[in-house]
């Protein structure tokens, strides 16, 4: 059993992938605001499906770049090549990575993390993204600890909203459509909606909870088996990690022993698709 401050502590401390190792230096002089920061994480990062603002600057060819980085340390070791000034708001374009939500939220995260803040990753779903669409699109966060007001806050760095409410966590998603209450069939990404994207968010929102930010295309046995595959007593096991994952701080050590022992969570596994678009 953890306290409330050994599990805070936990999310004070860099995970394998939010730790900038050796370029831990370029946090040194980071703005102090979390408006700041998310304009910095910007001008480090391009979101792929903004790519084409930037038409006749990018080098030509390049595309999204999320399978060639993993880790934040991937990231910031590639940023200081493109640019020796390292994280720097006079970034141009052309020296940005492409990179998707995922990556947004975990350099603002690896950022505060640096500051012994609180910080953490969430796996959900964003109908503000698109709210003309009515489609719930996969996306990725960062939560803030707010130590004045002892609570989290939901940010956005790629979209650059702080404080908020719309965002839909993967865990509340699940509840709701296994309450009949939402079309699961309008959550999810490209080709893939429906239930068994939300139970692969799901997943991807426990790993990032335990410091394990997987990216988009891994997960454990879970995240291959399709909702009809389940059986009882495995949707009950979701259920059940969903309501652990209301507050995951008061539940780490079991949403740990769970990760560490339950079969459905064992094998991570994927290979990135090919979304490369195909000619008709």
């Amino acid at each position: 059993m953890l306290s409330k401050s050994e599990a805070m502590n936990f999310y004070t401390r860099y995970g394998k992938n939010t730790d900038p190792g050796e370029f831990a230096h370029l946090y040194a002089e980071l703005p102090e605001s979390l408006e700041d920061l998310c304009d910095l994480v910007k001008t480090q990062l391009i979101h792929p499906v903004k790519a084409e603002k930037y038409a006749g600057v990018l080098p030509e060819g390049r595309t999204r770049e999320d399978a060639d980085f993993y880790t934040v340390n991937d990231m910031l070791k590639e940023l200081v090549l493109r640019n020796p000034q390292g994280l720097t708001m006079k970034r141009e374009p052309a020296e940005r990575l492409l990179l998707s939500c995922r990556f947004h939220a975990m350099l603002l995260v690896s950022m505060m993390k640096s500051r012994g803040v609180p910080a953490r990753v969430r796996v959900g779903f964003a109908g503000y993204l698109t709210p003309e669409s009515g489609k719930h699109y996969d996306h990725w966060i960062s939560e803030i600890w707010n130590e004045r007001e002892a609570r989290w806050m939901s940010v956005d760095p790629d979209v650059k909203r702080i404080d908020f409410d719309e965002f839909e966590l993967a865990r509340d998603v699940w509840l709701s459509a296994r309450a009949g209450e939402i079309d699961p069939q309008k959550y999810g990404i490209h080709v893939w909606w429906g239930l068994g994207y939300i139970v692969g968010n799901l997943c991807h929102d426990l790993f990032a909870n335990l410091n394990n930010e997987l990216i988009y295309w891994q997960g454990p046995n879970l995240f291959y088996k399709e909702p009809e595959q389940l059986t009882a007593e495995e949707t009950a096991f979701v259920d059940r990690l969903a309501h652990l994952l209301k507050h995951p701080e008061e539940n780490l050590a079991e949403l740990m022993r769970l990760a560490a022992e339950n079969e459905l969570l064992q094998n991570i596994r994927g290979t990135a698709p090919d979304l490369t678009p195909k000619e008709e």
